[in-house]
């Protein structure tokens, strides 16, 4: 089994991306977001870049010479949000150059992530957002997008034995069906 050094959870999205950092046996983590501007009738060459972007700035916080394990936010394939085929590409393009360097990837589907910050698989982001500032009054969370990618993180360090919280069992029924990736 991999001895992982750090967590990454990386809330993917084609505006604001989060990605939440934490090292193991720390208590704290760095937040970032990856914000980013487009329309639905870009040429495809400027969304093309536009996923690459995001892609490439993720890769700078991830691919690092020690072990990590990224919690990914997977496809929410029930969603009837626009640019479906752009979250698509950028989701499999962030996979790809991941598995590529050998990260291990533990994709973790919206109501599992809901389930583990609040309780409630349907939660909404805003409750999602609320629950996650109380939780970890140490990390400046100000986002929905810096909530989902700490909540990620943070279902990944309780998988890997290190948790950072103290949850009700109902909350950990979330982990029930997840398993730690072995790259």
């Amino acid at each position: 089994m991999t001895t992982f050094e750090r967590v990454i959870g990386i809330d993917l999205s084609l505006t604001a991306t989060g990605i939440a950092q934490s090292r193991v046996g720390e208590q704290t983590a760095d937040l970032r977001v990856i914000e980013t501007t487009g329309r639905k009738n870009d040429r495809w060459i400027d969304r093309w870049h536009r996923l690459g972007y995001i892609t490439h700035t993720i890769s700078h916080h991830v691919i690092v010479n020690a072990p990590t394990l990224a919690v990914i936010e997977a496809p929410a394939y029930a969603s009837n949000t626009g640019a479906m085929h752009d979250r698509s590409g950028a989701w499999w393009l962030t996979y790809s150059m991941l598995a590529d360097e050998g990260v291990p990837i533990l994709p973790v589907a919206p109501n599992i992530r809901a389930k583990y910050a609040t309780g409630k698989g349907n939660a909404s982001k805003d409750e999602v957002l609320a629950a996650a500032v109380r939780r970890y009054p140490l990390l400046d969370i100000n986002s929905n997008d810096t909530a989902d990618a700490v909540i990620l993180m943070a279902i990944g360090r309780r998988l890997i034995g290190d948790p950072i919280d103290d949850l009700p069992a109902k909350h950990l029924e979330a982990l029930a069906t997840l398993e730690i990736p072995h790259g």
